[in-house]
């Protein structure tokens, strides 16, 4: 990483260094430009701080991976032969930091900052190297205020920065790095509890806080937070949506369909009265499962299964959904709502019925006259036309009304009858149905309940097989692996030296060979006698016939261990081949 680190800066360096060369001169710097260069000074800060603090010379080639440790002060000499180096200190305390930002712009609407207790990353696997996630805890009273934010990622924007950084600069890489991150999702969670004051004490030398945040390390979209009281669970894919909207963006799909954030907060563990949570933790061995350890302050330790608790609170959830479904559908009874908007038979006919006995009360008793046709006069035809009139409104018209009314009514409530016969047959059928349902469910709980003492033994027993199988590294092997790791670092290191001597010996060779030597292209510094010369030249001799037979030695050693390797692979045991070896130089010899 920390190679990987010095490779992303040089790139940025050199980028920032091309991009200021291609800008045409002017007598004033224009903005962007300082910028740049405000920024490549802060990279090459970054740069000399990391191979100060780790301990590398600058302008040594890494190659192949070895362990590095960052340390306040230790020697340089282990990672550079040269003696000018031997006794160079790295102090790394004398880099003092620069706070700088802010990365995030609070609004109106976002709780006020001064009371940030603890921050943490999150998200990073989510983030896709996108975006770089953060959560940030801050405490109010009883209530604590969970925000996750983010800011861009892969270290493009935020690099340590010291205060030997001038105004200028610092103004303007505040000015870049202003507002390049935001908030993405909010979580409040209220403590109900009597016994669950908050407080918070600040002194020069030590900050109490009353909340803490523990990222979860197996699921990448958790985080629990943890109070005196309570330590709550909070699931949350908000960085993880927000880094497909920027990809999606940055493609140009914006037409793509993305899921929406999807947050979930559940209690995992609250604490008894007169007991204070002293701090949690989660498990990464995968033996124990998911789960939460939270030391109490009664000094006993209490194990929250975390996969558990995310079921259960979903169960409930699920069911809460039901109901809240059955209890709409209830309310959306439309044979309800056409029953109440019916009015009573009374209240229809009652009307009626009054009107008519009205009409005849004000007739009075009729009878048949005993006047002929013929003898009729107009006073007397008048009488019967009123009578008539009368009697065909206040009679006969209200009686074809309640006629009519009557007719509607027994008609509604003949569709009403057969409506519930339908219903009732309906519901005779879900009701065998559900019997049924019933009967085979309790036959399946009694399965399972056979066979859940089975399963739990077999699980016991792959349980403990695995453990058995697991492989357990001694301490004489870890000892081993790591000089195999140090030895691996040292050739490495070595490696190129060697090659730089290997070239080096080679051009002297050539440099010195016996044409050089005659054309007098070289040439000895000492001016010797010709018969020391001689004398040279014979010892030359001896040693190049010495090299000879060196070279033929080696080269039998080498047919040997070859013919060992052969017999071996071959099923047969050292002492086997060597006894082989010898007759075979027995019988050369015969």
């Amino acid at each position: 990483m920390v190679v990987d680190a010095i490779t992303h800066l040089d790139t940025e360096i050199d980028a920032s260094m091309s991009f200021v060369e291609s800008l045409p001169p002017s007598p004033v710097a224009s903005t962007d430009q300082e910028q740049v260069e405000a920024r490549t000074r802060q990279c090459k800060a970054a740069k000399r701080y990391l191979l100060d603090a780790f301990g590398i010379p600058e302008g040594t080639v890494i190659q192949g991976s070895y362990y590095v440790s960052a340390s306040i002060v230790h020697p340089r000499s282990s990672y550079s032969s040269s003696s000018s180096s031997v006794n160079s200190i790295s102090e790394a305390l004398a880099w003092q930091p620069r706070l700088q930002g802010p990365l995030v712009m609070p609004t109106q609407s976002d709780v006020d900052t001064s009371s940030c207790v603890c921050i943490e990353p999150f998200g990073g696997v989510a983030g896709a190297g996108i975006i770089d996630g953060f959560v940030v805890a801050r405490s109010q009273g009883r209530t604590l205020h969970v925000d996750f934010g983010i800011i861009p990622g892969e270290g493009s924007v935020v690099l340590p920065r010291f205060e030997f950084e001038s105004d200028g600069d610092c103004q303007l890489i505040d000015e870049l790095l202003r507002g390049t991150g935001a908030y993405v999702e909010r979580s409040l969670i209220k403590d109900d509890q009597e016994g669950a004051e908050e407080s918070r004490t600040e002194t020069a030398t030590s900050v109490i806080r009353n909340c803490a945040i523990v990222v979860d390390p197996l699921d990448a979209i958790m985080v629990h937070v943890s109070s005196k009281s309570r330590i709550a669970t909070i699931s949350t894919n908000a960085v993880a949506v927000t880094a497909q909207r920027m990809l999606s963006q940055m493609d140009g799909n914006n037409n793509k369909e993305l899921p929406n954030v999807r947050t979930k907060v559940w209690s995992a563990l609250e604490a008894a009265n007169n007991t204070v949570i002293l701090g949690a933790g989660v498990s990464r061995d995968v033996h124990l499962g998911h789960i939460l350890l939270a030391r109490l302050s009664s000094g006993t330790v209490e194990v929250v299964n975390i996969t558990a608790t995310q079921y259960l609170h979903e169960s409930y959830e699920l069911m809460k959904a039901k109901s809240e479904q059955l209890a709409a559908s209830d309310g959306d009874n439309a044979a309800l709502e056409v029953l109440q908007r019916v009015k009573p038979l009374h209240e229809l006919l009652q009307p009626l019925v009054g009107k008519v006995s009205n009409g005849l009360s004000k007739m009075g008793k009729i009878v048949g006259g005993g006047t002929l046709p013929k003898d009729t006069r107009p006073e007397i035809l008048s009488i019967f036309l009123e009578t008539q009139h009368s009697c065909e409104v206040n009679v006969v018209t209200p009686i074809e009304e309640m006629s009519k009314i009557l007719n509607s009514r027994r008609d509604l409530l003949k569709e009403m009858h057969d409506h519930q016969a339908a219903e009732l047959e309906r519901l005779t059928e879900l009701m065998e149905e559900f019997k049924q349902k019933h009967e085979s469910n309790v036959k399946r709980v009694k399965e399972l309940e056979a066979n859940a003492t089975k399963l739990a033994e077999r699980s016991s027993a792959v349980l403990t097989a695995s453990r058995s199988l697991h492989p357990h590294i001694t301490d004489a092997e870890a000892a081993y692996f790591k000089d195999l790791q140090r030895c691996e670092s040292t050739c490495n290191k070595w490696d190129e030296k060697v090659t730089q001597l290997k070239k080096d010996a080679t051009s002297s060779c050539d440099a010195m060979s016996a044409g050089a030597i005659q054309n007098g292209e070289v040439r000895c510094l000492v001016d010797l006698p010709t018969e020391k010369i001689d004398v040279c030249h014979k010892m030359l001799r001896g040693e190049a016939q010495l090299l000879k037979q060196l070279e033929q030695k080696v080269k039998e050693s080498s047919d040997v261990v070859e013919k060992i390797s052969k017999s071996m692979s071959r099923g047969e045991t050292a002492d086997t081949a060597r006894l082989r070896l010898v007759g075979d130089k027995e019988n050369q010899k015969s």
